[in-house]
């Protein structure tokens, strides 16, 4: 089986928010209420983030074992590196968005971010 990267799925779950946002606001639907859309952007925690995709892509890989999926899935850190590392506000911005801090609570797990498309709130 192919390793997940929950990175990979942030990148798609950025532009499906930033390209069809109704879409976006369907899935939602089904989510815990840790990332949610505002009239401002998408806002969420990093952990949350993670987790919410995470739940995604095991929902699209419905032919593995739940521990087969573990296995192969990018860890917690190896995603926040790629988060922080790669040049993910480049790509976002060619889509037209930014990630932008919501709320500073001066721990970057607990932090609020949020992704907003420039016509949104800047």
């Amino acid at each position: 089986m192919a390793d997940h990267k929950v990175y990979d799925g942030v990148l798609e779950l950025f532009a499906l928010y930033l390209q069809a946002p109704q879409v976006l606001a369907h899935r939602l639907l089904a989510n815990d209420g840790s990332v949610v859309m505002t009239d401002v952007g998408l806002e969420f925690t990093l952990p949350a983030l993670y987790d919410f995709v995470v739940a995604q892509l095991a929902k699209s890989d419905d032919h593995s074992p739940p521990t087969a999926l573990a296995n192969s899935l990018q860890n917690y850190a190896s995603f926040r590196g790629c988060l922080y590392g790669q040049q993910t506000q480049v790509k976002l911005r060619l889509w037209g968005g930014e990630v932008v801090i919501a709320t500073n609570y001066q721990q970057v797990d607990q932090t609020i971010y949020r992704l907003q498309a420039f016509n949104e709130g800047n």
